[in-house]
């Protein structure tokens, strides 16, 4: 449970995401401590000392050190972002042999410390990942969630501002189901200015005839693949992703985020982590807001389902 005083948080791994991360925890002043454990102890050191130089220009003091696995005893939060640059143009999926054994030994230390916050799971493949930390860690369920399709939602909202010229805070609406190859925008839930999204193009045909809700959600599954290509890895979106959980759980927002978070009937699914609308609050992933979603909507969410489920078989 997240303490009062918005104590600490540690990340678990320092590479170009969970540094991204901290420098947003940091600017945000969003903890009284930010802690950095990496297996390279002098990589976590230099990022911390680095981040913590520039506490003269922050609108609040963030004390950022580096730290070891003892520290998540008294954590509110340990973010885990541990594994490596995935190649371009690859499925998350195949980073799964590598990443599993990286975050069992981490949740492995986490838990040994004693630790009974939240842990937020940004390693890919993270709805597998998620899961995987929820069984081994032994937490109850609002205690462990990822990222899941919160990233994936912003940059459909972004690529709709990119096609509409309209600020993307203007978009409401979801992207769910795995972070991967098998999400899907839930244009049932899709809205511009509190207009459905495919009306909004319909009365306005002269004007976005060469916009589609297809085209817009095929540019959304491949923008993450896109920016890969271009400059080797992803780090501010997922960083702002994770700033903007960690703000929602540490300030108690209550604030409904499509995190990847446990589905036990949900949907007409069970033991599977996907993202879906989920109510963060201090203690983690709360209620799930169940949608009514279009027929063909729900069945791209079981085949999502059906793809992770297969991908869990085995790790424990």
């Amino acid at each position: 449970m997240v303490t009062a005083n918005r104590n600490r948080v540690v990340i678990v791994g320092t590479g170009q995401v969970g540094s991204t991360a901290a420098f947003g925890i940091v600017t945000h002043g969003l903890c009284n401590e930010l802690v950095l454990i990496d297996h390279f102890a002098d990589k976590a050191l230099g990022e911390a000392r680095d981040l913590d130089d520039g506490s003269e220009f922050q609108d609040r003091h963030v004390k950022v050190r580096v730290g070891d696995y003892s520290d998540c005893k008294d954590a509110d939060i340990v973010v885990i972002t541990v594994g490596r640059k995935p190649p371009a143009n690859s499925n998350r999926m195949a980073e799964l042999g590598f990443t599993v054994g990286l975050v069992g030994d981490v949740i492995d230390h986490v838990m040994a410390s004693g630790f009974d916050g939240v842990i937020v799971m940004v390693s890919n493949p993270v709805d597998v990942m998620a899961w995987y930390a929820w069984k081994r860690s032994g937490l109850p369920r609002t205690q462990v969630l990822g990222t899941g399709t919160a990233l994936d939602t912003s940059r459909l909202k972004t690529i709709i501002g990119e096609e509409t010229g309209l600020d993307p805070r203007n978009v409401g609406g979801f992207v769910m189901g795995e972070h991967g190859n098998s999400q899907f925008a839930a244009w049932s839930t899709v809205s511009l200015g509190g207009k459905p999204f495919a009306k909004f193009l319909a009365d306005n045909q002269s004007r976005f005839s060469s916009v589609s809700t297809a085209e817009v959600e095929e540019k959304t599954r491949r923008r993450g693949d896109e920016i890969v290509r271009t400059k080797g890895g992803t780090n501010f979106g997922i960083a702002s992703t994770v700033a903007g959980i960690v703000q929602t759980i540490l300030w108690d927002e209550r604030r409904i985020v499509p995190v990847s978070t446990l589905l036990d009937g949900e949907y007409g699914e069970h033991d599977v982590f996907l993202g879906v609308p989920t109510e963060l609050r201090a203690n983690g992933a709360n209620e799930i807001v169940e949608l009514d979603l279009a027929d063909d909507e729900l069945a791209k969410l079981h085949r999502s389902a059906q793809i992770v489920r297969e991908h869990c078989e085995g790790l424990l």
